[in-house]
């Protein structure tokens, strides 16, 4: 018989008594420091917690749950908590499943998983997060490059399959202004959907609203201002803890007072938010006015450089002045748990943002990105 691996998520540590049941032996740890999702792994039989399991998923018991051959290593452990209420299982060892507590499986073949429904309910909206509380659409399937740049417009829901270097060759064609090489959008949208720089393969592009993000709008927007030329703006990703230091040409050249004032603006706002990451401003306006940057706004990487993107953790308003730069410091949160944290690279404002709840955390952020894709290949 295949050996396998069995890996439950929970929001929050299992009772004793379905641990028990699903001979939970072993903590696993997703990311190291972070202690959200609980992860167990049962060691058991696959056919004799079988049943219980599909319950469990089914009554939300169970956040959602994985056979695999072996424990994937810690970059690869995002496949662990990525489809709620489902049982991800590769395809190698899908036959050891019985069909009579299963309904029939979606696919990701990227690398060749089955993801099982429990037969009978699906898990009930009120344990199934935020994010699926917010997420009130399903996303439904396209074919063409036009029609996914439709959508975005539309601010529709929506997902495509396509080699990933012809999207990647032909960024303007696929994602219109959200490809601008001032306002971007598109890296961000690749990098949620999973899509690596290297991926010779066909891949699923989804929609910035099936990733749960919106758009800001309006004239004060930090975005609008950027397209229309009314606003140049420099920005870096970096730690809140010495963050004017290791930034990427063009360096802004702060002087010393000016960078220990950034700092200790990091510093306190990270008190306040647990931020530990921040993205560093300059503003440069042709005209006296105003800037508005959203709670939960994007700052994207110019290019996939396996950095994190960031969302701002506090946003702002800020008065600028007519040919006088602007600085500000902004504490953030990574927005991709499998990249590597900022290290000074220059990031860019994007029009899209992340609607946050007051209580937010960093290991809240990333369950609310991730649970936005559990949704995999369902339809309206």
């Amino acid at each position: 018989m295949a050996r396998y691996v069995i890996v439950c998520a929970f929001d929050e540590p299992p009772p004793d008594a379905l641990a028990g049941e699903l001979e939970l032996a072993d903590r696993l740890r997703l990311v190291r420091g972070e202690e959200r999702p609980d992860l167990w792994i049962s060691w058991a039989p696959f056919h004799e917690v079988e049943a219980r399991l599909a319950a469990a998923l089914a009554e939300g018991e169970v956040g959602s749950a994985a056979m695999l051959p072996a424990l994937p290593p810690p970059g690869e452990r995002w496949i662990l908590t990525e489809w709620r209420g489902r049982l991800a299982v590769h395809g190698s060892i899908a036959n050891q499943l019985d069909p009579r507590f299963w309904a029939s499986p979606s696919r990701y073949d990227l690398i060749d998983l089955r993801i099982f429904t429990p037969s009978g309910e699906e898990p009930p909206l009120s344990m199934a997060g935020p994010a699926a509380k917010s997420r009130a659409r399903q996303a439904t399937w396209v074919e063409t490059s036009a029609e996914y740049r439709a959508a975005l417009d539309a601010n529709q829901a929506v997902l495509i399959t396509a080699p990933a270097q012809q999207i990647l060759t032909r960024m303007r064609n696929w994602f219109g202004d959200l490809a601008d090489e001032r306002v971007g959008g598109a890296v961000a949208v690749l990098a949620m959907s999973g899509i690596k720089p290297s991926a010779q393969t066909q891949v699923v592009l989804r929609s910035p609203a099936a990733l749960g993000l919106r758009r800001a709008s309006g004239p004060t927007v930090l975005a609008e201002l950027s397209r229309a030329g009314e606003i140049r703006t420099q920005a870096w990703g970096t730690s809140s803890e010495d963050p004017t230091r290791r930034l990427a040409r063009p360096r802004p050249g702060y002087g010393r007072a000016e960078s220990r004032s950034l700092t200790a603006e990091l510093t306190a706002l990270r008190a306040t938010t647990g931020a530990r990451y921040g993205v560093l401003i300059r503003l440069l306006a042709r005209a006296d006015g105003e800037v508005r940057m959203e709670d939960g706004l994007i700052f994207e990487q110019e290019t996939l450089n396996r950095a994190q993107n960031l969302v701002l953790a506090s946003g702002a308003v800020v008065s600028v002045g007519g040919g006088r730069p602007a600085s500000l410091a902004l504490p953030a949160w990574c927005l991709n748990r499998r990249l590597a944290p900022p290290h000074g690279e220059p990031v860019r404002p994007t029009p899209l943002y992340v609607p946050l709840t007051a209580s937010m955390t960093q290991g809240t952020l990333w369950r609310i990105v991730e649970r936005s894709l559990h949704g995999f290949g369902d339809q309206e």
